[in-house]
C-alpha cells in the first residue's frame, strides 16, 4: 500500500515547501547543466592586446613627462581596433551535461592505454600513493564527450566536427575539454541568495 505524501522542497529557512507530487513531476523538471564556452578563433589578434595594453601604458608615462605631441591617442585606437577584430572572432560553444548512462558508454569507448597506465602507476608509486587506473584516454574521450554535448553551433555532421577539432590550438582544445567534464561532472547549487540583489529589492520596496 502506498502513501499519498507529496515530495517536499526546503524553503530558505529549511522549512518544506509543498512541490511535486510524483517522481514523474520532478523528472519532468529536470534540466542537465549547461555552459557557454567563448572562443577567440582568431588567436593571433587575441595575443597582441596584451603588447598593445603594455605599449598604451608606457606611451601615457612617456606623454606624461615630455612636452612632444601625445603618442597615447594612436596606441589607443589601435588597441582598439585589436579589441573589435578579436571580438569579430569571438564565437559561443554551449555543452550541455549527456545522461549519466551515456556519459558512461562514451567513457567505455575510450579506455586508457597501455602506457597511460603504466604512466600512472609510476606516477601514484613515486607520490605514495595507491595505484588507480585511469578512467579514460583523454586524448580519445575529449573529443567524443564535446561532440555528445555540443548543442550550439549546429553540427551537420561527424565528419565536420572532427575536422574542426584537428584545427583547435591547445589552448582552444582544453577551454572546450574542461568544460565538458566541468559541466558533466559537477555539481549543480546555485549557491545562498544574492545578499546584494536583496539589498536592492529592499530599497525599492520589492522585497
Amino acid at each position: 500500500m502506498t502513501t499519498d505524501v507529496p515530495a517536499t522542497f526546503a524553503s530558505d529557512s529549511g522549512a518544506p515547501t509543498a512541490g511535486p507530487r510524483t517522481l514523474a513531476d520532478i523528472t519532468a523538471r529536470i534540466q542537465r547543466p549547461r555552459e557557454r564556452v567563448p572562443l577567440y578563433l582568431d588567436s593571433e589578434t587575441a595575443s597582441q592586446i596584451a603588447d598593445a595594453e603594455a605599449a598604451l601604458e608606457r606611451a601615457r608615462e612617456y606623454d606624461e613627462t615630455t612636452n612632444l605631441p601625445d603618442t597615447a591617442p594612436d596606441i589607443a585606437r589601435h588597441l582598439r581596433d585589436l579589441e573589435d577584430q578579436a571580438e569579430a572572432s569571438r564565437v559561443v560553444f554551449v555543452l550541455q551535461a549527456v545522461p549519466h548512462r551515456r556519459y558512461q558508454e562514451l567513457r567505455a569507448l575510450c579506455p586508457p592505454t597501455e602506457k597511460q597506465i603504466e604512466a600512472a602507476a609510476k606516477a601514484a608509486e613515486a607520490a605514495g600513493q595507491p595505484q588507480g587506473e585511469p578512467a579514460f584516454d583523454p586524448d580519445t574521450f575529449a573529443p567524443h564527450l564535446v561532440r555528445a554535448q555540443l548543442i550550439a553551433p549546429v553540427v551537420a555532421s561527424d565528419e565536420e566536427f572532427d575536422a574542426f577539432w584537428e584545427q583547435l590550438s591547445d589552448g582552444q582544445l582544453n577551454q572546450l575539454w574542461s568544460t565538458a567534464l566541468t559541466v558533466q561532472l559537477g555539481v549543480t547549487d546555485p549557491g545562498p541568495k544574492s545578499e546584494l540583489a536583496s539589498e536592492v529589492l529592499r530599497s525599492f520596496g520589492l522585497s
